[in-house]
């Protein structure tokens, strides 16, 4: 499918919510960061993004509010700009868990994650249309 048909399939917003949606961006042993996520993405009037992870998930450094904002805010952009990409879909994006780890939390590999967690759901939905 060719970016201008899937934009054209996506622009006026999705059918149905993709759960479960796992991505990761670089690894944790080479030294240039990792960042992970899982997230919903659901239908909705307008773009929402919704900070749904659990504190106390073994994924987040619970010692560090300012770094887990900053990682946040760093997927939400990458979620953005890839919303834009496929033309601006309304949805509800829910994050579920992100890693948040003081040395090797990244901002490029968050937005990538963000970014690759909107291209998992559009793929998954164009799979099964």
């Amino acid at each position: 499918m060719g970016r201008d048909e899937y934009r054209a399939r996506v622009g006026a917003g999705i059918g149905r919510a993709v759960r479960g949606i796992a991505v990761r961006s670089g690894n944790q042993t080479n030294c240039a960061g990792i960042a992970k996520i899982v997230a919903d993405v659901e239908p909705a009037e307008r773009f929402e993004f919704v900070d749904a992870h659990a504190p106390d998930d073994r994924w987040t450094d619970r010692e560090d509010d300012e770094l887990i904002e900053w990682c946040v805010a760093a997927v939400r952009r990458g979620v953005e700009a890839g919303l834009a990409e496929a033309g601006s879909p309304p949805v509800r994006f829910v994050l579920r868990r992100i890693l948040v780890h003081p040395v090797d939390s990244n901002e490029r590999h968050n937005e990538a994650v963000g970014r690759m967690a909107v291209a998992e759901a559009l793929r998954r939905l164009s799979d099964r249309d």
